[in-house]
């Protein structure tokens, strides 16, 4: 039987994919574009692959993400603290200096202090459910892109996923608020803005506005923002207003920062500090719209003598010597908060790299489609030391 033009052309459109799908598949079990040819003769599923990829290297990976965050570029990084946490030692030395005296032999006090505040780490995840066939196309057009490095297809999945993981934890790092104890939500109570609950659909949700009894996540949506990846550890926004409240970091008032006068504010911040934090150095932490506000200030204060490279070139407190750099930072998000860290060790972020506390991918659970499986890893942050640690008024 003769088959018109047009279902010849389909003929061919399906046999050209199904040729191209064989090849994927081999593509997916190999380790290099070789395999495209050797896997012909080895059938293998695009699951099978992922979950092989996985299974071998989900250490490596995920050790890679972590390493690569902007955070951990930023902040000062302990790579092996426990669930028990771990001790931020502070060493002080009391003054004891005078005269020679032969007859005295005591100071009369305590010579030192050790003290120091605890770093805590908590347990976070994220899940994936996995349907290769959803993937395909996004691959093809990876794989395709002018000087694509062909790696397999269970390879690219991996740095896909991990990519986003890293920018979740990079965005939600700053404004993170430990609430995994938050209690269940009940329809007869009420809740007052910034009430944390977890639904009855196992995510946790904060409260925008105050509720009335039965006013729910999924009845009031306008009323309840969905915050899984925020309630997994205490962030620096959630410790630096805990320390100002209780009273131990006394903020620089700066007022609002703006193109107009953001030079003229961070000179404020660095005369309000000691002369000794002064000259170890270190860094004024501010987010890329503060940055920008001062690179803003700075040409309209210096017009005619600014150059091209005048706003592309790293920022330097002012009369500092270069000791104190002005480092934007993608994690602050949209903070005017300046986070001035004395020789950028003050600052800490912890996980656990090793053991069986290390990054892992869980266990891979097969669907009819697919698979699910989990990341795990441990973070948190602290402040090392109240003392060298200068914050402005803004949050």
């Amino acid at each position: 039987m003769n088959l018109n033009p047009q279902k010849l052309e389909m003929k061919k459109i399906f046999l050209l994919v199904l040729a191209l799908s064989s090849a994927l598949i081999g593509f997916a079990s190999s380790h290099s574009s070789e395999g495209l040819i050797v896997a012909m003769a080895t059938p293998v599923t695009d699951v099978e692959a992922i979950a092989k990829w996985a299974g071998q290297y989900d250490r490596k990976f995920m050790m890679q993400m972590l390493n690569g965050l902007d955070i951990f570029s930023d902040l000062t990084v302990d790579r092996n603290v426990s669930r028990h946490g771990k001790l931020l030692p502070k060493f002080t030395a009391k003054s004891g200096m005078r005269p020679l005296d032969l007859d005295v032999e005591t100071n009369g006090r305590k010579e030192r202090t050790l003290s120091g505040r605890k770093l805590h780490v908590e347990d976070c995840m994220k899940l994936f459910k996995i349907v290769p066939e959803e993937l395909i196309e996004s691959f093809l057009a990876d794989m395709v892109a002018p000087g694509a490095v062909q790696i397999p297809f269970a390879q690219w999945f991996w740095a896909r996923e991990m990519e986003k993981l890293s920018s979740e934890i990079n965005d939600n790092f700053y404004h993170s608020e430990f609430h995994a104890d938050a209690p269940d939500f009940n329809a007869a109570s009420t809740y007052s803005a910034g009430d944390y609950v977890k639904f009855t659909d196992s995510n946790f949700y904060k409260c925008l506005s105050n509720t009335n009894a039965g006013e729910s996540p999924t009845s009031h949506v306008a009323k309840w923002e969905e915050a899984n990846g925020f309630v997994c550890f205490d962030g620096p926004a959630k410790i630096f207003a805990d320390e100002i409240t209780a009273g131990n970091i006394s903020p620089i008032a700066t007022g609002a920062i703006t193109n107009t006068n953001a030079l003229d504010k961070m000179e404020l911040m660095y005369q309000n500090m000691t002369s000794a934090h002064r000259k170890k150095g270190g860094a004024f932490l501010v987010s890329e719209d503060t940055f920008w506000n001062y690179v803003k200030h700075e040409q309209d204060v210096f017009g005619a003598t600014n150059t091209s490279s005048s706003g592309d070139g790293r920022k330097y407190i002012y009369g500092s010597n270069k000791k104190w750099e002005i480092v934007p930072t993608t994690w602050q998000d949209n903070s005017s908060r300046v986070i001035v860290d004395v020789q950028r060790a003050n600052l800490r972020v912890g996980t656990t790299i090793i053991g069986k506390g290390g990054p892992t991918i869980g266990k891979i659970v097969p669907t009819v489609h697919g698979y699910l499986t989990s990341a795990k890893w441990l973070l948190g942050f602290e402040i090392a030391d109240l003392e060298p640690l200068y914050l402005n008024d803004q949050p």
